[in-house]
């Protein structure tokens, strides 16, 4: 019976396609396959129905000790293969065999869901399955089994298979699994009105289950809808997005077990805040750069930061929340999160309140975020005169046109050329601004002509583009006029090139 696509299904062809030719890929022994990827975004639900549409094997492990492990292991694998009385696993060697096992009649898929879990009480755990993988092994020659190591840790599941990991060129398979972009986001968020797909975005992301189970499939339909919903949804501290992302950092093993943890939740905070180069981070943190660099290492590991290379200056990385919540609960719910759990506090009153913060601290750098994005993976080169090899922020020293002092001035969005091995060579091919809760004019049009011609003869022939809601009437006269000047709006964000 050939496998179906499920039919609720969004965003997720790429992966579905890939793990069922790993399923099925006809290999005469056994194979290995990493999934991987944040925790909601829908892992489990593709290996779930997965499993079922084969008559494969599902485990989902639960944290506790080995012993408990085999023993709820051995209980499900009974039930799978039809025994009158769980299997007894003494050892994980007797389970991987086990597994091993359900593929010797043709091929079977196998999933150990929450794999980090088990290798909290077995850390040799990989180098078991490791010796059932050995090129010549008769356990991997004789079986078809295709054994599946899922998780949620990214500290963890990024190391399976590096260095000298003893996974490392086992597997067939290595998936790691992204949140959606923000087209994508919308088709999940069912959200015709692009303003309010925007602020929607700019809250929950592209997380699948940020849009369902832990809002009930309750989402904005209009931006007039937006206060009730972020109120209700959100800043209400039964809701579950409220506490979702204290949680997340609880559950990575590498942050959870730190010595001093609130060095973690500070740095995320400054970074939220808007403290996003090495300099302004130290000092919003207050400690020195040698202590504060295995702590941006570890949460751009696990994915709660994410490193953005400057595209023309070199050695000038910019950190950024890897997820739009954790942005709004630093900037938002942890700043005030006494305030909301107050008894009788009403969410409603206190978000108007908020509303300030949440456009330049949130919603400003999520929609210049957007704006990268579009940049890398939708314009076409046309738009940009040539491939997106290098994308980011910069920062830039600009003689201010009124006072003739320099100052430092943003690039929101620099698309440069691969041209060069020193990025401050390299061709610079857009430079973008991105405003979303103001109307765009021409003094930001000048802001991007001061950037050019402080860039020199690399930008001379960069277009300017300007991504924004709002537009004035003299930058709409000025794009039409001019071939270097571009204007994209929420429609062609959202559906153009």
């Amino acid at each position: 019976m050939p496998i179906q696509r499920l039919a609720d299904m969004i965003g997720r062809e790429s992966e579905w396609r890939r793990l069922t030719e790993f399923a099925t890929s006809g290999e005469g022994g056994a194979s290995l396959g990493l999934v991987w990827g944040r925790r909601r975004i829908g892992k489990s639900f593709l290996l779930q129905d997965l499993a079922a549409q084969t008559q494969g094997f599902y485990y989902h492990a639960v944290r506790g000790s080995s012993g408990e492990a085999l023993r709820d292991l051995g209980e499900h694998l009974g039930r799978h293969v039809g025994a009158i009385a769980p299997l007894t696993l003494e050892t994980w060697e007797d389970a991987i065999a086990a597994l091993m096992e359900l593929g010797r009649q043709g091929e079977t898929l196998v999933v150990l869901d929450e794999f980090p879990y088990l290798l909290e009480h077995t850390p040799a755990l990989d180098s078991v399955i490791q010796r059932f993988y050995a090129p010549r092994a008769g356990t991997r020659r004789n079986t078809q089994t295709r054994l599946i190591l899922c998780g949620s840790a990214m500290s963890v599941m990024s190391q399976l298979l590096a260095g000298t990991a003893p996974l490392r060129g086992r597997a067939a398979l290595d998936l790691r699994m992204q949140p959606f972009d923000f087209r994508t986001a919308r088709e999940l968020h069912g959200c015709d009105d692009l303003e309010a797909a925007v602020l929607t975005y700019a809250v929950i992301g592209g997380v699948p289950a940020y849009a369902r189970e832990m809002t009930g499939s309750d989402l904005p339909r209009s931006p007039d809808d937006f206060a009730r919903w972020i109120a209700h949804r959100v800043l209400s501290p039964s809701a579950p997005l409220f506490g979702e992302v204290d949680l997340l950092l609880g559950e990575d093993p590498a942050l959870s077990r730190a010595r001093k943890p609130n060095l973690y939740h500070s740095t995320l905070a400054g970074v939220a805040l808007g403290n996003h180069a090495w300099s302004s981070l130290t000092n919003y943190v207050r400690i020195a750069g040698g202590s504060l660099a295995p702590v941006i290492k570890a949460l751009v590991t696990a994915d709660f930061i994410t490193e953005i290379q400057d595209p023309v200056r070199e050695n000038r990385p910019v950190y950024h929340p890897a997820d739009p919540l954790i942005r709004f609960h630093y900037a938002i719910i942890r700043r005030h999160q006494t305030r909301l759990r107050r008894h009788g506090a009403d969410p409603h009153a206190l978000w108007q309140e908020f509303v300030p913060t949440f456009r330049s601290q949130v919603l400003g750098p999520c929609f210049e975020s957007m704006a990268r994005s579009w940049a890398m993976h939708f314009a076409s080169q046309s738009t940009l005169g040539g491939a997106p090899s290098h994308v980011g922020p910069t920062t830039l020293s600009v003689i201010n046109r009124e006072t003739g002092a320099p100052g430092q001035r943003e690039v929101d969005v620099v698309v440069a050329a691969d041209d060069a091995e020193v990025p401050t060579e390299r061709t610079v091919r857009v430079l973008g601004e991105a405003k979303v809760a103001e109307r765009l004019s021409l003094r930001h049009l000048q802001r991007l002509e001061d950037a050019r011609s402080a860039m020199g003869a690399v930008a001379r022939s960069a277009r300017l583009l300007l991504f924004g809601q709002h537009f004035d009437a003299g930058l709409i006269s000025a794009a039409d006029e001019r071939d270097d000047v571009e204007i994209i709006d929420l429609r062609r964000l959202y559906s153009g090139d």
